[in-house]
């Protein structure tokens, strides 16, 4: 199973009881594993955090979620999902980009499209304001590309 994809330590434990081994002997196969290197909670975490931060466009709540309905212990996974700062702008911008291609044509001028894309943002496990600013940043940038679009050369 761990030639296949990384696990948390509960996770593959709650594999091996349903294939049928035994509580003991799934307790010292899992003690093996982690003293040779092939379990740990916190690469593992740090890995999915890695991927998904930006592949998906997951802010830090929805990754600490994820990461706890996976198996990774409570204290892990929230160290986990404390990303940096760069990692946090990347996750939030490829979020952004999925949200907008959802948004109707003309969002940025429609306070009801805005509100949604805010909204959704948040559900991805980003912070209410950090998702406004970003929603505001990215309407001013659209609203200034639009405006560039529609104006004649020379018109004062």
């Amino acid at each position: 199973m761990l030639a296949l994809r990384d696990h948390f330590r509960a996770e593959l434990e709650s594999k091996l009881l349903r294939r049928g081994f035994l509580p003991e002997e799934v307790e010292t196969a899992l003690d093996r594993v982690t003293a040779l290197g092939y379990l740990d909670d916190a690469r593992t975490a740090a890995r999915f955090v890695e991927v998904h931060a930006v592949r998906k466009g997951w802010g830090r709540r929805r990754l600490e979620q994820e990461l706890r309905r996976r198996g990774a212990p409570s204290r892990v996974a929230a160290e986990a999902a404390a990303v940096d700062a760069g990692l946090q702008a990347a996750a939030l911008e490829s979020a952004l980009a999925r949200v907008e291609v959802r948004a109707r044509s003309g969002w940025w001028r429609l306070p009801r499209e805005r509100a949604r894309m805010v909204s959704s943002l948040v559900r991805r496990g980003f912070d209410a304001e950090d998702a406004r600013r970003a929603v505001d940043r990215l309407a001013a940038e659209r609203e200034s590309e639009d405006h560039a679009r529609h104006d004649e050369p020379r018109d004062p």
